[in-house]
């Protein structure tokens, strides 16, 4: 008999998870602690470490396996166990075996793109503290491979891990919902002037209160739709989506309505700070009841947002650019966000749509009330 390893559920939007990879290999000794595998559970990173010591005499999930919760991912034995026949060490178990005794700390992403491009983390060397690999180190070794053995035709990236999922739920959105977007122009002159003598405060801030009081006149939009039933929610739960290295991940700021800006410009920070790193859970990427996404700092104006299933309505954001416009007679240039909002038209339909959106821009076009505790 041996220890079972089973995948703890890390939050109640969990359901399975895919194993990354494997840093020790069937037959090693491990101690009580020691990292033996990650897996990636609702678009995080999961690190699996030893229950007790012994020895790894069995992976029952090798990497690239989806496991449910409680699936069975390991065993350890005794120390001075047998291993059965069918339990020798199996080469197909991907490892970036540290030296004997050495935990290597490696940042998430760092990890991930490092599996991505098949280099072994033993031969990069960490920069951050402590030795810490980074995503930069990983770039620097693939790139050192890559000029000495000369340009591959191409990079192959299977679709797994964030990927999968990621498209396994868009598919499931544009599949399984009516999407309807329509498009408007925010006149965000004052809204500029007034940001920039507010220290910390970001646009997206601004956006996130703007859409959280907005809401809470237009429950409608803060709705979540689950089989033939509308969901309004009385609290504004909204996700930001954020870019990392592989992919998209959208953390919840719970209760948006409830907080004034400066504590929404310190939860975003934070929230933020922690999803780029890896570092959030499986519960703070669920639960929202309406979602932003923004391009505009990569110079897009205009663009179709998927639906955040099972979310009604998403937001996106284009970038501030300049235009024209007549004011009392005269040519002036004011400063103008576009605002793309994608809605599911089973549960909402266009009058109340754009009835919400037109409430939005004219709270970025006078937004002094943003500003008010």
């Amino acid at each position: 008999m041996g220890t079972e390893i089973r995948l703890a559920q890390a939050g109640m939007a969990m359901t399975e998870g895919e194993v990354m990879a494997w840093y020790k290999q069937v037959g090693d000794a491990v101690e009580r602690g020691d990292l033996l595998a990650e897996v990636e559970a609702a678009k995080t990173t999961i690190e699996v470490e030893a229950p007790c010591s012994g020895i790894l005499a069995e992976i029952a999930a090798e990497a690239g396996a989806v496991v449910p919760v409680r699936g069975l991912l390991a065993v350890i034995a005794e120390p001075a166990a047998k291993l059965a026949p069918n339990a020798a060490p199996d080469p197909r178990a991907t490892s970036a075996k540290p030296a004997p005794g050495e935990r290597r700390q490696v940042e998430p992403a760092a990890r991930r793109l490092a599996a991505q491009l098949g280099l072994d983390l033993n031969t990069v060397a960490g920069s951050g503290p402590g030795g810490r690999i980074v995503v930069a180190d990983v770039q620097a070794q693939a790139g050192q491979e890559t000029e000495s053995a000369g340009p591959p035709e191409y990079v192959a990236s299977p679709l797994s891990g964030m990927r999968r999922t990621i498209a396994e739920r868009m598919h499931h959105s544009l599949q399984s919902t009516a999407q309807l977007t329509m498009t408007t122009q925010a006149d965000v002159t004052e809204l500029a002037r007034l940001r920039s003598s507010a220290d910390g405060v970001s646009h997206t801030d601004l956006l996130v209160r703007a859409c959280a009081l907005a809401l809470a006149q237009h429950p409608g939009l803060n709705a979540v739709m689950t089989g033939t039933e509308i969901r309004r929610y009385r609290c504004v739960h909204i996700g930001i989506a954020v870019a990392v290295p592989d992919g998209l991940l959208v953390p919840v700021l719970p209760n948006a309505d409830a907080l004034t800006l400066t504590q929404i410009a310190q939860a975003t920070k934070d929230l933020i700070a922690r999803a780029t790193a890896g570092r959030c859970s499986p519960d703070e990427l669920d639960g929202g009841t309406f979602t932003i996404t923004s391009l505009g700092g990569y110079g897009i104006d205009t663009f179709t947002p998927i639906l955040n299933s099972p979310q009604v309505a998403i937001l996106g954001v284009g970038r501030i650019a300049e235009h024209p416009s007549r004011r009392d007679g005269q040519l002036d240039w004011r400063q103008v966000m576009t605002l793309s909002l994608t809605v599911d038209h089973r549960a909402v339909d266009g009058v109340p749509a754009a009835l919400f959106l037109q409430d939005l821009a004219g709270r970025l076009a006078d937004p002094a009330g943003l500003f008010a505790t």
